[in-house]
């Protein structure tokens, strides 16, 4: 019904001026030559438009089914990117209260499933309700992955947790340590920047140092 709306305007304007397209050899030729451009099918030789008769109707209809079909299918694709916009932008914002953990080792604790001895750290979040948490690793969370120093700390991580799974994209994070929340951040004395990212600075290329800051 979408597409029907959109293409009504068209089809009016086409239909109207169809009679005059078809009696006029040139256009009519451009208009074959389009049709072939967007189907790949050799439709006729231009040169033959003149003696068609009967049958300049009958191509003039099928060329004009095949650029509903092409249209149709061009709005479909629109609406399939618009629908995965707005479902990109409807993700609910939200905030999780926990630490990090090691998910295998914590499976094995909870539910003594088999851990090797040199098994690999697979990191995770457990809120404080006892939700478990896949973390995706982004830019904004590498610190999340390689600095041990925030996996230590109580966090706050603000983000999304991705629709139909139980993985969570962090957008920004700070800290608790005794019952007060901090900003966490990384910062360039140099560069006076401040970023979520462990480093190298942006600007400088130089160290960061992170930053545990009671907000004022």
């Amino acid at each position: 019904m979408h597409a029907e709306r959109l293409l009504k305007p068209g089809l009016t304007a086409v239909l109207k001026n169809l009679p005059t397209v078809i009696s006029a050899p040139r256009e009519f030729a451009m208009l074959l030559r389009l049709t072939e451009a967007r189907s790949g099918a050799r439709v006729c030789d231009p040169q033959r438009v003149e003696v068609f008769g009967y049958r300049k109707l009958l191509l003039a209809t099928a060329m004009l089914c095949a650029l509903i079909a092409t249209a149709i299918a061009a709005d479909e694709n629109t609406r399939a990117k618009s629908e995965d916009a707005r479902n990109k932008t409807a993700l609910q914002v939200v905030d999780l209260r926990g630490r990090i953990v090691c998910l295998p080792e914590a499976m094995h604790e909870l539910y003594g499933i088999d851990l090797p001895t040199n098994h690999q750290h697979i990191w995770g979040f457990k809120s404080t309700d006892g939700t478990f948490y896949s973390l995706l690793r982004t830019k904004l969370s590498e610190a999340l992955f390689v600095d041990e120093q925030v996996r230590k700390k109580e966090l706050i991580l603000k983000g999304h947790v991705l629709p139909k799974t139980q993985i969570f994209e962090m957008t920004d994070m700070k800290s608790v340590r005794h019952g007060v929340i901090y900003d966490l951040y990384y910062y360039c004395d140099v560069c006076s920047i401040k970023t979520l990212s462990p480093g190298p600075c942006m600007c400088c290329q130089g160290p960061v140092k992170l930053v545990e800051k009671r907000p004022e």
